[in-house]
Protein backbone atom coordinates (compact mmCIF):
# COMPACT_ATOMS: atom_id res chain seq x y z
CA UNK A 1 0.00 0.00 0.00
CA UNK A 2 1.54 3.27 -0.82
CA UNK A 3 2.27 5.60 2.14
CA UNK A 4 -0.13 8.17 3.14
CA UNK A 5 0.14 11.21 4.73
CA UNK A 6 -2.76 12.67 7.17
CA UNK A 7 -3.77 14.88 4.64
CA UNK A 8 -4.35 12.31 1.94
CA UNK A 9 -6.35 10.36 4.53
CA UNK A 10 -8.91 13.22 5.61
CA UNK A 11 -9.15 13.97 1.87
CA UNK A 12 -10.04 10.15 1.41
CA UNK A 13 -12.34 10.67 4.04
CA UNK A 14 -14.38 13.97 3.09
CA UNK A 15 -14.55 11.83 -0.60
CA UNK A 16 -16.47 9.10 1.54
CA UNK A 17 -18.71 10.88 3.39
CA UNK A 18 -19.53 13.05 0.48
CA UNK A 19 -20.08 9.73 -1.50
CA UNK A 20 -22.28 7.91 1.25
CA UNK A 21 -24.78 10.91 1.74
CA UNK A 22 -24.93 11.39 -2.32
CA UNK A 23 -26.28 7.84 -2.42
CA UNK A 24 -27.99 7.75 0.42
CA UNK A 25 -30.00 10.61 -0.64
CA UNK A 26 -30.60 10.20 -4.16
CA UNK A 27 -30.75 6.40 -4.54
CA UNK A 28 -32.31 5.02 -1.76
CA UNK A 29 -33.78 7.29 0.30
CA UNK A 30 -35.61 10.25 -2.17
CA UNK A 31 -37.07 8.12 -4.35
CA UNK A 32 -39.21 6.80 -0.76
CA UNK A 33 -39.14 10.00 0.99
CA UNK A 34 -41.00 11.55 -1.76
CA UNK A 35 -43.82 9.57 -2.37
CA UNK A 36 -44.60 8.23 0.48
CA UNK A 37 -43.80 11.06 3.28
CA UNK A 38 -44.64 13.72 0.91
CA UNK A 39 -47.37 12.23 -1.89
CA UNK A 40 -45.14 13.71 -4.47
CA UNK A 41 -44.87 11.59 -7.33
CA UNK A 42 -40.99 9.48 -8.25
CA UNK A 43 -41.14 11.95 -11.69
CA UNK A 44 -40.28 14.52 -9.03
CA UNK A 45 -37.00 12.49 -7.71
CA UNK A 46 -36.43 11.69 -11.13
CA UNK A 47 -36.26 14.93 -11.58
CA UNK A 48 -34.15 16.66 -8.34
CA UNK A 49 -31.59 13.13 -9.08
CA UNK A 50 -31.21 14.65 -12.55
CA UNK A 51 -31.14 18.60 -11.89
CA UNK A 52 -28.24 17.42 -9.24
CA UNK A 53 -26.17 14.80 -11.70
CA UNK A 54 -26.49 17.49 -14.81
CA UNK A 55 -25.11 20.81 -12.68
CA UNK A 56 -22.47 18.64 -11.29
CA UNK A 57 -21.31 17.28 -14.70
CA UNK A 58 -21.89 20.55 -16.71
CA UNK A 59 -19.72 22.88 -13.94
CA UNK A 60 -17.00 20.45 -13.81
CA UNK A 61 -14.51 21.72 -15.39
CA UNK A 62 -15.16 25.29 -14.33
CA UNK A 63 -14.99 24.21 -10.93
CA UNK A 64 -11.62 22.03 -11.51
CA UNK A 65 -10.12 25.42 -13.13
CA UNK A 66 -11.06 27.45 -10.17
CA UNK A 67 -9.47 24.94 -7.77
CA UNK A 68 -6.14 25.04 -9.62
CA UNK A 69 -6.85 28.79 -8.90
CA UNK A 70 -8.70 29.04 -5.27
CA UNK A 71 -7.58 25.95 -3.59
CA UNK A 72 -9.35 24.04 -0.94
CA UNK A 73 -11.22 27.01 0.42
CA UNK A 74 -13.17 26.16 -2.85
CA UNK A 75 -13.65 22.28 -1.52
CA UNK A 76 -15.13 24.00 1.73
CA UNK A 77 -17.21 26.35 0.33
CA UNK A 78 -18.88 23.57 -2.20
CA UNK A 79 -19.84 21.03 0.96
CA UNK A 80 -21.47 24.28 2.60
CA UNK A 81 -23.61 24.91 -0.20
CA UNK A 82 -24.51 21.06 -0.16
CA UNK A 83 -25.12 20.98 3.31
CA UNK A 84 -27.62 23.98 3.04
CA UNK A 85 -29.06 22.69 0.15
CA UNK A 86 -29.88 19.41 2.52
CA UNK A 87 -31.29 21.26 5.21
CA UNK A 88 -33.23 23.77 3.25
CA UNK A 89 -35.41 20.78 1.90
CA UNK A 90 -35.39 19.77 5.22
CA UNK A 91 -37.20 23.21 6.16
CA UNK A 92 -39.42 24.18 3.77
CA UNK A 93 -41.07 20.82 1.21
CA UNK A 94 -41.65 22.20 -1.97
CA UNK A 95 -41.04 20.25 -5.33
CA UNK A 96 -39.63 23.10 -6.97
CA UNK A 97 -37.46 23.51 -3.83
CA UNK A 98 -36.31 19.95 -4.10
CA UNK A 99 -34.96 20.69 -7.59
CA UNK A 100 -33.33 23.75 -7.42
CA UNK A 101 -31.78 22.62 -3.87
CA UNK A 102 -30.40 19.22 -5.90
CA UNK A 103 -28.77 21.47 -8.40
CA UNK A 104 -27.10 23.72 -5.66
CA UNK A 105 -26.03 20.34 -4.25
CA UNK A 106 -24.53 19.22 -7.27
CA UNK A 107 -22.72 22.49 -7.81
CA UNK A 108 -21.32 22.08 -4.20
CA UNK A 109 -19.89 18.68 -5.27
CA UNK A 110 -18.34 19.78 -8.55
CA UNK A 111 -14.86 20.20 -6.86
CA UNK A 112 -14.76 17.28 -4.66
CA UNK A 113 -13.34 14.39 -7.30
CA UNK A 114 -10.62 17.21 -8.76
CA UNK A 115 -9.81 18.02 -4.99
CA UNK A 116 -8.96 14.50 -3.63
CA UNK A 117 -7.75 13.01 -6.66
CA UNK A 118 -4.84 15.90 -7.72
CA UNK A 119 -3.68 15.89 -3.92
CA UNK A 120 -3.74 12.03 -3.09
CA UNK A 121 -2.58 10.96 -6.76
CA UNK A 122 -0.42 14.42 -8.26
CA UNK A 123 1.12 13.53 -11.50
CA UNK A 124 4.66 13.95 -9.82
CA UNK A 125 4.10 11.17 -7.02
CA UNK A 126 5.63 7.94 -6.83
CA UNK A 127 2.91 4.55 -7.10
CA UNK A 128 -0.02 6.81 -8.96
CA UNK A 129 -1.51 3.65 -9.85
CA UNK A 130 -1.77 2.92 -6.03
CA UNK A 131 -3.26 6.15 -4.77
CA UNK A 132 -5.36 5.88 -7.91
CA UNK A 133 -7.12 2.56 -6.64
CA UNK A 134 -7.20 4.17 -2.72
CA UNK A 135 -9.15 7.05 -4.48
CA UNK A 136 -11.42 4.93 -6.19
CA UNK A 137 -12.08 2.13 -3.21
CA UNK A 138 -13.11 5.59 -0.96
CA UNK A 139 -15.56 6.52 -3.83
CA UNK A 140 -17.16 2.91 -4.29
CA UNK A 141 -17.03 2.68 -0.87
CA UNK A 142 -18.97 5.48 -0.04
CA UNK A 143 -21.49 4.63 -2.99
CA UNK A 144 -22.12 1.36 -1.43
CA UNK A 145 -22.71 1.67 2.05
CA UNK A 146 -24.68 5.14 1.85
CA UNK A 147 -27.48 3.01 -0.78
CA UNK A 148 -26.92 0.57 2.11
CA UNK A 149 -26.75 1.44 5.06
CA UNK A 150 -29.45 4.16 5.29
CA UNK A 151 -32.13 1.78 4.37
CA UNK A 152 -31.56 0.38 8.21
CA UNK A 153 -32.40 4.38 9.40
CA UNK A 154 -35.16 4.57 7.06
CA UNK A 155 -37.15 1.58 8.96
CA UNK A 156 -36.72 3.84 12.00
CA UNK A 157 -37.94 7.11 10.38
CA UNK A 158 -37.56 9.51 7.61
CA UNK A 159 -36.97 11.88 9.75
CA UNK A 160 -34.06 10.29 11.46
CA UNK A 161 -32.59 9.06 8.48
CA UNK A 162 -32.59 12.51 6.97
CA UNK A 163 -30.60 14.07 9.83
CA UNK A 164 -28.20 11.11 9.49
CA UNK A 165 -27.44 12.14 5.47
CA UNK A 166 -26.85 15.71 7.11
CA UNK A 167 -24.87 14.83 9.68
CA UNK A 168 -22.35 13.02 7.02
CA UNK A 169 -21.78 15.84 4.90
CA UNK A 170 -21.33 18.03 8.19
CA UNK A 171 -19.02 15.81 8.80
CA UNK A 172 -17.43 16.19 6.05
CA UNK A 173 -16.99 19.37 5.95
CA UNK A 174 -15.67 19.58 9.46
CA UNK A 175 -12.77 17.39 8.45
CA UNK A 176 -12.16 20.01 5.57
CA UNK A 177 -12.17 22.41 8.25
CA UNK A 178 -10.10 21.03 11.21
CA UNK A 179 -8.14 18.39 9.34
CA UNK A 180 -7.11 20.01 6.06
CA UNK A 181 -4.78 22.89 5.96
CA UNK A 182 -5.08 25.63 3.47
CA UNK A 183 -3.41 25.16 0.30
CA UNK A 184 -1.45 28.31 -1.39
CA UNK A 185 -3.22 29.39 -4.59
CA UNK A 186 -1.00 29.64 -7.50
CA UNK A 187 0.09 32.97 -8.67
CA UNK A 188 -2.09 33.07 -12.38
CA UNK A 189 -4.10 35.24 -14.69
CA UNK A 190 -7.11 36.77 -13.64
CA UNK A 191 -10.37 35.13 -13.54
CA UNK A 192 -11.87 35.41 -16.99
CA UNK A 193 -13.39 33.79 -19.81
CA UNK A 194 -10.25 33.77 -22.10
CA UNK A 195 -8.35 32.33 -19.28
CA UNK A 196 -10.45 29.16 -18.96
CA UNK A 197 -10.30 29.03 -22.79
CA UNK A 198 -6.81 29.22 -22.75
CA UNK A 199 -5.99 26.36 -19.84
CA UNK A 200 -9.22 24.33 -22.15
CA UNK A 201 -6.37 24.76 -25.44
CA UNK A 202 -3.25 23.96 -23.15
CA UNK A 203 -4.92 20.32 -22.42
CA UNK A 204 -6.30 19.55 -25.61
CA UNK A 205 -3.62 20.49 -27.40
CA UNK A 206 -1.86 17.61 -27.52
CA UNK A 207 -3.83 15.74 -30.73
CA UNK A 208 -2.99 12.47 -29.68
CA UNK A 209 -4.72 13.17 -26.21
CA UNK A 210 -7.82 14.52 -28.21
CA UNK A 211 -7.72 11.36 -30.62
CA UNK A 212 -6.79 8.83 -28.35
CA UNK A 213 -8.09 9.83 -24.82
CA UNK A 214 -11.16 11.94 -25.11
CA UNK A 215 -13.04 9.56 -26.78
CA UNK A 216 -12.13 6.39 -24.97
CA UNK A 217 -13.46 8.30 -21.84
CA UNK A 218 -16.80 9.20 -23.18
CA UNK A 219 -17.21 5.21 -24.96
CA UNK A 220 -15.98 3.89 -21.85
CA UNK A 221 -18.47 5.73 -19.12
CA UNK A 222 -21.43 4.86 -21.74
CA UNK A 223 -20.34 1.54 -22.81
CA UNK A 224 -20.79 1.04 -18.48
CA UNK A 225 -24.14 3.01 -18.00
CA UNK A 226 -25.58 1.30 -20.95
CA UNK A 227 -25.86 -1.44 -18.26
CA UNK A 228 -27.84 1.02 -15.94
CA UNK A 229 -31.82 0.39 -16.96
CA UNK A 230 -31.03 -3.30 -18.58
CA UNK A 231 -28.98 -5.41 -15.55
CA UNK A 232 -32.26 -5.48 -13.56
CA UNK A 233 -34.23 -6.81 -16.25
CA UNK A 234 -32.02 -9.18 -17.42
CA UNK A 235 -30.95 -10.72 -13.75
CA UNK A 236 -34.27 -11.04 -12.59
CA UNK A 237 -35.95 -12.30 -15.72
CA UNK A 238 -33.34 -14.05 -17.69
CA UNK A 239 -31.34 -15.51 -15.27
CA UNK A 240 -34.39 -15.71 -12.66
CA UNK A 241 -32.97 -13.89 -10.00
CA UNK A 242 -35.16 -12.36 -6.89
CA UNK A 243 -34.37 -8.90 -5.61
CA UNK A 244 -32.18 -10.45 -3.02
CA UNK A 245 -30.43 -12.48 -5.63
CA UNK A 246 -29.91 -9.61 -7.52
CA UNK A 247 -28.87 -7.55 -4.54
CA UNK A 248 -25.90 -10.33 -3.74
CA UNK A 249 -24.95 -10.38 -7.83
CA UNK A 250 -24.28 -6.78 -7.00
CA UNK A 251 -22.59 -7.02 -3.86
CA UNK A 252 -20.16 -9.45 -5.80
CA UNK A 253 -19.10 -7.73 -8.49
CA UNK A 254 -18.67 -4.63 -6.47
CA UNK A 255 -16.62 -6.67 -3.60
CA UNK A 256 -14.31 -8.00 -6.58
CA UNK A 257 -13.76 -4.49 -8.17
CA UNK A 258 -12.70 -2.94 -4.26
CA UNK A 259 -10.39 -5.97 -3.58
CA UNK A 260 -8.90 -6.02 -7.14
CA UNK A 261 -7.87 -2.36 -7.30
CA UNK A 262 -4.97 -2.19 -4.65
CA UNK A 263 -2.94 -5.16 -6.49
CA UNK A 264 -3.94 -3.79 -9.85
CA UNK A 265 -2.52 -0.54 -9.04
CA UNK A 266 0.36 -1.83 -7.55
CA UNK A 267 0.80 -3.94 -10.78
CA UNK A 268 -0.14 -0.82 -13.04
CA UNK A 269 2.88 1.08 -11.33
CA UNK A 270 5.62 -1.78 -12.95
CA UNK A 271 3.58 -3.08 -15.68
CA UNK A 272 2.76 -1.64 -19.53
CA UNK A 273 -0.25 0.10 -18.95
CA UNK A 274 -1.05 -0.58 -22.72
CA UNK A 275 -0.87 -4.53 -21.26
CA UNK A 276 -3.12 -3.28 -18.24
CA UNK A 277 -5.77 -1.92 -20.34
CA UNK A 278 -6.24 -4.14 -22.87
CA UNK A 279 -6.28 -7.12 -20.60
CA UNK A 280 -8.48 -5.26 -18.38
CA UNK A 281 -11.36 -4.25 -21.49
CA UNK A 282 -10.95 -7.20 -23.14
CA UNK A 283 -12.09 -9.34 -19.95
CA UNK A 284 -14.77 -6.66 -19.84
CA UNK A 285 -15.90 -7.55 -23.07
CA UNK A 286 -15.96 -11.53 -22.98
CA UNK A 287 -17.80 -11.48 -19.53
CA UNK A 288 -20.29 -9.38 -20.88
CA UNK A 289 -20.67 -11.44 -23.84
CA UNK A 290 -20.94 -14.82 -21.15
CA UNK A 291 -23.38 -12.83 -19.38
CA UNK A 292 -25.47 -11.74 -22.09
CA UNK A 293 -25.28 -15.84 -23.25
CA UNK A 294 -25.88 -17.34 -20.29
CA UNK A 295 -29.43 -18.77 -17.85
CA UNK A 296 -27.41 -20.16 -15.63
CA UNK A 297 -27.07 -18.73 -12.30
CA UNK A 298 -24.18 -19.94 -10.92
CA UNK A 299 -22.48 -18.71 -13.84
CA UNK A 300 -23.87 -15.15 -13.83
CA UNK A 301 -22.38 -15.25 -10.50
CA UNK A 302 -18.47 -16.23 -11.75
CA UNK A 303 -18.56 -13.97 -14.73
CA UNK A 304 -19.97 -11.06 -12.78
CA UNK A 305 -16.91 -11.59 -10.07
CA UNK A 306 -14.61 -11.72 -13.69
CA UNK A 307 -16.02 -8.67 -14.55
CA UNK A 308 -15.46 -6.55 -10.95
CA UNK A 309 -12.04 -7.98 -11.18
CA UNK A 310 -11.44 -7.07 -14.84
CA UNK A 311 -12.86 -3.20 -14.15
CA UNK A 312 -10.78 -2.97 -11.26
CA UNK A 313 -7.76 -3.42 -13.50
CA UNK A 314 -8.95 -0.97 -15.90
CA UNK A 315 -9.72 1.95 -13.21
CA UNK A 316 -6.00 2.26 -11.93
CA UNK A 317 -4.38 2.04 -15.19
CA UNK A 318 -6.98 3.86 -17.36
CA UNK A 319 -6.75 6.79 -14.55
CA UNK A 320 -3.13 6.79 -14.78
CA UNK A 321 -3.22 7.38 -18.59
CA UNK A 322 -5.45 10.57 -17.45
CA UNK A 323 -3.23 11.60 -15.49
CA UNK A 324 0.24 11.29 -17.11
CA UNK A 325 -1.80 13.67 -19.79
CA UNK A 326 -2.39 16.69 -18.08
CA UNK A 327 -0.25 19.66 -17.73
CA UNK A 328 1.32 19.39 -14.17
CA UNK A 329 0.00 23.13 -13.54
CA UNK A 330 -3.29 22.39 -14.94
CA UNK A 331 -4.24 19.01 -12.89
CA UNK A 332 -7.64 19.74 -10.85
CA UNK A 333 -8.56 21.83 -14.82
CA UNK A 334 -7.46 18.51 -16.22
CA UNK A 335 -9.73 16.33 -13.94
CA UNK A 336 -12.47 18.31 -14.44
CA UNK A 337 -12.67 18.24 -17.56
CA UNK A 338 -11.92 14.26 -17.87
CA UNK A 339 -15.43 14.01 -15.17
CA UNK A 340 -17.39 16.83 -17.38
CA UNK A 341 -16.85 14.45 -20.37
CA UNK A 342 -17.33 10.98 -18.34
CA UNK A 343 -20.30 12.29 -17.10
CA UNK A 344 -21.75 13.16 -20.90
CA UNK A 345 -21.06 9.45 -21.58
CA UNK A 346 -22.67 8.11 -18.15
CA UNK A 347 -25.84 10.60 -19.72
CA UNK A 348 -25.47 8.96 -23.12
CA UNK A 349 -25.30 5.25 -21.52
CA UNK A 350 -28.75 4.25 -20.22
CA UNK A 351 -30.57 5.82 -23.44
CA UNK A 352 -28.61 3.62 -25.66
CA UNK A 353 -28.51 1.10 -23.69
CA UNK A 354 -32.45 1.24 -23.12
CA UNK A 355 -32.75 1.34 -26.65
CA UNK A 356 -31.21 -1.45 -27.52
CA UNK A 357 -33.21 -3.46 -24.91
CA UNK A 358 -36.73 -2.04 -25.96
CA UNK A 359 -35.88 -3.01 -30.09
CA UNK A 360 -34.07 -5.69 -29.52
CA UNK A 361 -33.41 -7.26 -25.98
CA UNK A 362 -31.86 -7.05 -22.62
CA UNK A 363 -28.84 -9.44 -23.82
CA UNK A 364 -28.44 -7.50 -27.15
CA UNK A 365 -27.62 -4.75 -24.77
CA UNK A 366 -24.96 -6.67 -22.91
CA UNK A 367 -23.61 -7.92 -26.29
CA UNK A 368 -23.39 -3.68 -27.49
CA UNK A 369 -21.38 -2.73 -24.55
CA UNK A 370 -19.25 -5.85 -25.10
CA UNK A 371 -18.61 -5.08 -28.68
CA UNK A 372 -17.56 -1.48 -27.54
CA UNK A 373 -15.21 -2.64 -24.73
CA UNK A 374 -13.41 -4.96 -27.36
CA UNK A 375 -12.88 -2.00 -29.77
CA UNK A 376 -11.36 -0.49 -26.99
CA UNK A 377 -9.10 -2.76 -26.03
CA UNK A 378 -7.42 -3.64 -29.43
CA UNK A 379 -7.32 0.13 -30.26
CA UNK A 380 -5.24 1.22 -26.83
CA UNK A 381 -3.33 -2.15 -27.63
CA UNK A 382 -2.13 -0.87 -31.09
CA UNK A 383 -2.11 2.51 -30.36
CA UNK A 384 0.91 4.53 -28.71
CA UNK A 385 -0.66 5.93 -25.66
CA UNK A 386 3.28 7.17 -24.84
CA UNK A 387 2.44 10.06 -27.18
CA UNK A 388 -0.20 11.08 -24.88
CA UNK A 389 1.56 12.18 -22.29
CA UNK A 390 1.73 15.84 -21.48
Amino acid sequence: MPKLNAEDYALLAVLFLSEFTRSAFFISFLPLYTTERLGWTIATAGAAASAHFFTETLLKFFAGWQLDRIGRPLLQAGLMVGLLSLVAVRAYSHPALLIIASGLFGLGLSPLWTGVITQVAPVNKENRSSRISLVFIAWLAGIGSGLSAINFFISISYDFAYTIIICFLLSALIVTRLLLPPVSVHKKDKTSTGTIITAFREIISNKNFSRAILPGMFLQTMSASMLLPVFPIFATKRIGLSPDGYGLLLLAGGSATMLALIPMGKLADRMNIKIMLFTGFLSSSAALTGLALTRDRHAAFILVLVLGLAYGAVLPAWNSLLAGSIPPKQQATGWGLFSAVEGLGMSAGPVIGGFLAGGLSASQALLGAAGILSLMAFFYLIYPVANCKY
